[in-house]
């Protein structure tokens, strides 16, 4: 066995771990355990993130709008009770009588009562039209408050609640609902309003969700569900929100929480008397919570499965991967030239079985016939050297016979060439004398049609010129007349500014007339009207007078254009003309030139008749004299041809017998790769 046997065999035998069929089986069954496992694994989660997500909303949307009704209902319930006490009668009359005791003890009461049927813990207070207080439910002192927002709004007539205020006294934040006082005639002549303190809706949020929040409609958080909103601590603005921000008045999103760093899920409602915002959130992590749980079960059981299925893939890989084996190493052995057979894995029932089954037939048939080549090429290697020598003894002869007939064939082909050229040569002469007398004739055509169309074009040139001269005279007309409506065009413009003064003198004294008509008094309305319509008319004039100037100046420009065309387009006649007199006096050189042209084309198409008759004399001999030397080149060759056809089939047979020499040692050699 040779090295580069050995080296292949060892090749074949040791396949790397990554091409191996087994390797890939494996890896093709666990990766078909696995995508499934992995894309279910996705869309679970998927799935649990999407359902916990729509609850969650379901669920923030709800409590938004829940508290959202709750607070628009206690908001109603105040603006409607200060609405209605505003509207009564004795509340106007106290606001117009504010020093009056009885009616101020009388309104002392009804803002108290008005307090009771409240009954949180918030006043009563009216103020003036100059945002100075009148009168306090508490008694206290009145103080201004002019300068607020929510006053200035109740003022121009539009009822409102204010942002969140920090209550000194109280130590919370308050927010003021107020609505204005109309008198009979619908003027604001006052304003009512009672103090709420925010404080209460710490405790109705913290009992309908774990983090909700009331923001003013400043962004400042007013309470929270979480902690109480105290009048001394730092305002938390939520201004920069996604939710404040947002034109819509109400909605869900989510958010990073500034305070814990974390995404949260937000729903939110905007009340739009008041503008505050209600929103309530929760921490995405716990509304995801579950499903990430669920997802870690699936993730764990999904990772126990892939260990099954690779264990079940190693065992199938095996069972496929070992017939083959077994018949990789009996083709081996087959391209070592040695016949082996497969005795492990026969009786199995599958593919496989048959596979090696049939492999086996194959290489007990492949060492038969082996054994039959290997006998036969013997015999056929003796013969091919006897059927060698006798071809070689033929080839010799009819090489000796073929060379003489050839030397006496060259000698009769080269004597018909040398006639055949003469013959050829001497018809070519024929030929070009032939196309040097046409085309001669055409040329003496040509040059009598160039004759007639360079005269016709000489009458045409003068016709030209006469006509030029034509168009001169007329662009000379056609200049004095756009001169003319130049001077035309200036002489309106010298009216148009006429009557421009005059429009302008009419406008002095119909502005005098109207002076004169308001001294006058109501006497002189009439003539007022007569002069401010004079006055009209006079601008009118002006400006058409300035509209008629601008067109006349356009039309100035236009008339200065057109003349200095004209006079482009006269020079340009007059060196046209220069040049028609140039080309006339050209053309009419040429015209003798053509004459001259065609009598010596006469002269050559005479010359050229007699060479055509001398050529055809000499070409009728030269005919005769080439087909004798023709006739005796062909017998020549055709001799020549047939022993030439003799030679090859003997060389055709000589190396046919080398041929199978050869293909008979090639193959003794071939055989002796096979051992048996």
């Amino acid at each position: 066995m040779s090295s580069a046997t050995k080296d292949k065999k060892s090749q074949n035998n040791n396949i790397a771990l990554k091409d191996s069929i087994k390797t890939k089986l494996i890896f093709v069954m666990i990766l078909s355990a696995a995508l499934p496992l992995l894309i279910s694994l996705i869309i679970s989660y998927m799935s649990s993130t999407a359902k916990a997500t729509k609850d969650a909303k379901t669920s923030l949307n709800w409590q938004a709008w829940y508290i959202e009704s709750e607070f628009k209902g206690i908001l109603e319930k105040n603006m409607t009770a200060i609405r209605t006490l505003a509207s009564t009668p004795s509340t106007i009359e106290y606001v117009k009588n504010p020093e009056d005791k009885k009616l101020s003890a009388s309104m002392l009461a009804e803002l108290k009562k008005l307090d009771e049927i409240f009954n949180d813990g918030n006043g009563s207070i009216i103020a003036g039209a100059d945002g100075m207080q009148l009168l306090r439910a508490d008694e206290g002192t009145p103080s201004d408050v002019s300068e607020r927002e929510y006053y200035k709004k109740a003022l121009s007539g539009e009822p409102n609640m204010s942002d969140a205020l920090a209550s000194i006294s109280k130590g919370t934040m308050i927010s003021i609902i107020i609505t204005p006082i109309y008198d009979e005639d619908g003027t604001v002549i006052g304003t009512l309003q009672r103090d709420f303190d925010l404080s209460y809706f710490h405790e109705f949020l913290a009992s309908q969700a774990d983090d909700a929040f009331l923001a003013d409609s400043s962004g400042i958080i007013a309470a929270h569900s979480m902690f109480t909103v105290e009048a001394d601590d730092e305002p938390k603005d939520v201004s920069g929100d996604p939710f404040f921000s947002s034109n819509e008045q109400s909605g869900f999103n989510e958010s990073l929480n500034k305070d814990t760093g974390k995404k949260t899920f937000c729903a939110f409602v905007k009340e739009p008397l008041s503008g505050y915002t209600i929103a309530v959130s929760q921490n995405k992590d716990e509304v995801l919570g579950s499903a990430r749980a669920s997802a870690t079960i699936v993730v764990i059981i999904g990772i126990i499965l892939l260990i099954i299925a690779g264990a079940i893939s190693i065992y199938i890989a095996n069972s496929l991967t070992s017939p083959i084996k077994l018949i990789n190493h009996s083709l081996s052995d087959l391209a070592d030239g040695r016949f082996s057979t497969i005795e492990d894995k026969a009786n199995r029932k599958d593919e496989f079985g048959q596979m090696i089954i049939h492999t086996n037939s194959v290489i007990a048939v492949l060492e038969k016939i082996v054994s039959s080549i290997k006998s036969s090429a013997s015999t056929v290697g003796s013969s091919s050297n006897e059927l060698s020598n006798m071809a070689n003894q033929i080839s010799q002869t009819t090489d000796d016979a073929s060379t003489a007939v050839q030397e006496i064939a060259t000698g009769a082909t080269q004597q018909a060439d040398e006639i055949q050229r003469v013959t050829e040569n001497v018809a070519n002469i024929g030929m070009a004398v032939g196309e040097v007398q046409d085309s001669s004739k055409s040329l003496e055509s040509l040059a009598d049609r160039m004759k007639d169309a360079s005269e016709s074009s000489s009458a045409s040139l003068s016709a030209l010129k006469d006509s030029s001269s034509n168009m001169t005279d007329k662009i000379m007309d056609i200049t004095k007349t756009i001169s003319a409506t130049e001077a035309a065009v200036s002489n309106i413009n010298e009216k148009v500014d006429g009557i421009a003064s005059i429009a302008t003198q009419t406008n002095l004294l119909s502005l005098n007339a109207s002076i004169e008509a308001a001294r006058a008094g109501e006497a002189g309305r009439g003539f007022a009207v007569v002069a401010e319509e004079i006055g009209k008319l006079a601008e009118d004039s002006r400006q058409m007078a300035n509209d008629i100037r601008v067109e006349m100046d356009v039309l100035l420009g236009q008339s200065q254009a057109a003349v200095q065309a004209s006079e482009e387009v006269r020079q340009g006649n007059i060196d046209e003309q220069k040049a028609l007199e140039e080309t006339l006096v050209s053309v009419r050189g040429m015209l003798e030139d053509i004459s001259e042209t065609v009598t010596g084309v006469k002269r050559i198409s005479d010359g050229a008749e007699s060479c055509v008759n001398s050529k055809n004399t000499v070409s009728d001999s030269m005919s005769a004299l080439s087909a004798i030397s023709e006739e005796n080149a062909a017998s020549s060759e055709q001799t020549g041809a047939s022993m030439e056809e003799l030679s090859a089939t003997v060389t055709t047979l000589a190396q046919a017998a080398e041929n199978l020499n050869s293909v008979a040692d090639k193959l003794n050699k071939d055989m002796e790769f096979f051992k048996s």
